[in-house]
């Protein structure tokens, strides 16, 4: 898909977005929830043929009908959202040679795309498994060197939720490298963002961009939280992190269900998987944060 095309790709489908919300919050529909997990047995090897009926899933202790299930042979599909703003100069080249690693270490069919973003909102590699491919556009990645750019993150992420939408047969995340800051967006907003999040069944991981280790960016760790995701940082454990995550992204289930459980945007829904058998290790997402449009 032509660069050119990213604009009017987003104001499209933030138009249909709108309604889409909108009809959703006046039916009272609540998304589905994410659960990713992953099984291992005794010797650390995936396990990769169990079925729906021998997952069950808890929230907030009580047991939830799992009317999703994806399992690691279904496709999967993640696109990597890149911030080029000045602001992140510093930390940018450490964050993309950790995302490389992650690529890397994916399964040989697993699909990426690279989307970048600052001033404006770019394609860089549509979906591919062609590592070679990634590996070059990964490299030619620059911040912008005008500070006075914009960056638009809200409608980056956006877009690359559009773009992943919500395929019942496709696995899918995003990881999302930047250092939170919104600067111009002009066609979401960022409740918006984390509304769409939320009901595009899609996992979010954050890779946080920051100089200190005692600082916070409150965005990304709502869009961790709301979609079951995690989020990391550009320090000393990053490399290992993203192969880990690499790792369980390659051999993961996928269950959805309705929550039974009022959303409460106050507490952490906390969520428990179990499996019949005992000689396993189950890694498994743990809880998740509702979103609850502010009055």
């Amino acid at each position: 898909m032509p660069r050119r095309l990213l604009g009017a790709l987003l104001l499209v489908g933030l138009m249909w977005n709108h309604a889409f919300l909108h009809q959703g919050e006046r039916e009272g529909r609540e998304p589905m929830v994410r659960v990713n997990v992953t099984v291992f047995d005794r010797a650390g090897q995936p396990l990769l043929d169990l079925r729906r009926e021998d997952f069950t899933v808890f929230e907030l202790g009580r047991e939830q009908r799992i009317e999703r299930f994806l399992s690691p042979r279904a496709p999967l599909r993640i696109i990597v959202l890149v911030d080029r703003s000045p602001s992140v100069a510093f930390g940018l080249p450490k964050a993309l040679d950790a995302v490389l690693e992650f690529i890397l270490n994916l399964g040989a069919h697993d699909e990426v795309s690279v989307i970048s973003f600052g001033s404006r909102v770019s394609l860089e590699a549509d979906f591919t498994f062609n590592v070679e491919r990634l590996r070059e556009v990964l490299r030619h990645l620059e911040p912008a060197r005008d500070p006075t750019d914009r960056t638009k993150l809200y409608d980056a992420v956006a877009i690359a939720l559009e773009r992943l939408q919500d395929q019942p047969d496709v696995r899918t995340a995003l990881l999302l490298v930047t250092d939170g800051q919104d600067r111009g967006s002009t066609e979401a907003r960022r409740d918006e963002t984390l509304r769409l999040a939320r009901r595009r069944f899609v996992t979010i991981y954050p890779l946080y961009i920051t100089e200190r280790a005692s600082s916070k960016s409150r965005y990304l760790e709502e869009l961790a939280a709301t979609t079951g995701g995690e989020l990391y940082r550009t320090d000393a454990h990053l490399d290992r992190n993203l192969t880990e995550l690499a790792r369980l992204l390659r051999f993961h289930y996928v269950l959805g269900y309705i929550s039974s459980n009022p959303p409460d945007p106050k507490r952490a829904h906390t969520i428990e998987v179990r499996l019949a058998r005992t000689d396993v290790t189950i890694r498994a997402t743990q809880s998740y944060r509702p979103f609850v449009k502010k009055s």
